[in-house]
């Protein structure tokens, strides 16, 4: 069964310098499961997990995972450890190798049915492998809701994007709001759609994207519009792209 990484505030909390690790991933992992062999004090004072202290000696629930991707050009892969203390919530762990393992990423996480934890995923032809989690952004106002996304960088992981949509709060004023994007090429489409009762009144927005290099975040791009956008409705021309799977639906 696989869970939704819903991001907490600071959604992803690293240090200035990638912390250098003792244990290798899968010994981490192994240890986090069975508390055999013991993880080194140093390794579990970064991980910030009470079930990998030895005065503790339980270990941490079942659903804990290793997960090894690409997130850069080396050939050396990446792991994501997903792991949560007995009573406390969920962490995403990211590790890269650079002559010994860095934890370079920390994300804390809500319990989500039906998918992975944390995405990770290109998402136009020009980007770079992303990193990302559905966030909660509200606080005591409004709900938000969103996606971020970061990337790895001379082992370093880096924040790349943020897309979000916020929700009025129901009781007071029952509007519906939609966050959808879609991909052509090079080309981040950003859909948007707010609805205000009675729910057939839609307002639709569109802006194309694409991937800056020397920007390392996703820039507008006006002058793509008309090739993807209507510019009457504001609806994304659908036959010219496709959906990238991320979207939020907020009530």
């Amino acid at each position: 069964m696989w869970f939704l990484c819903l991001a907490l505030f600071a959604a992803l909390a690293h240090a200035d310098e990638p912390v250098p690790m003792q244990f290798t991933p899968d010994q981490i992992a192994l240890s986090l499961r069975t508390t055999k062999p013991p993880m080194p004090a140093a390794d579990c004072a970064a991980l910030e997990l009470s079930g990998c202290r030895l005065d503790v000696r339980k270990p941490v629930r079942n659903e804990t995972s290793i997960r090894w991707v690409q997130l850069d050009d080396d050939p050396e892969l990446e792991a994501i450890i997903v792991a949560a203390d007995e009573l406390g919530p969920y962490f995403a762990y990211i590790f890269d190798w650079n002559r010994t393992w860095n934890l370079i990423g920390k994300v804390r996480c809500y319990r989500h049915l039906d998918t992975n934890f944390i995405r990770v995923q290109q998402i136009t032809e020009n980007a770079p492998k992303f990193i990302i989690a559905e966030r909660d952004f509200s606080g005591a106002g409004p709900v938000t809701v969103g996606y971020t996304g970061w990337f790895l960088r001379k082992g370093r992981l880096e924040q790349a994007f943020e897309f979000y949509t916020e929700s009025r709060n129901y009781l007071a004023d029952p509007g519906h709001h939609f966050l959808r994007l879609l991909q052509s090429g090079r080309y981040l489409i950003k859909h948007e759609i707010s609805e205000a009762p009675p729910r057939q009144n839609r307002k639709h927005t569109c802006e194309v994207l694409t991937w800056s290099a020397a920007k390392a975040q996703f820039v507008d791009v006006p002058s793509q519009r008309p090739n993807f956008c209507d510019a009457t409705t504001g609806l994304p021309l659908i036959e010219k792209s496709y959906t990238t799977g991320l979207k939020t639906d907020t009530y």
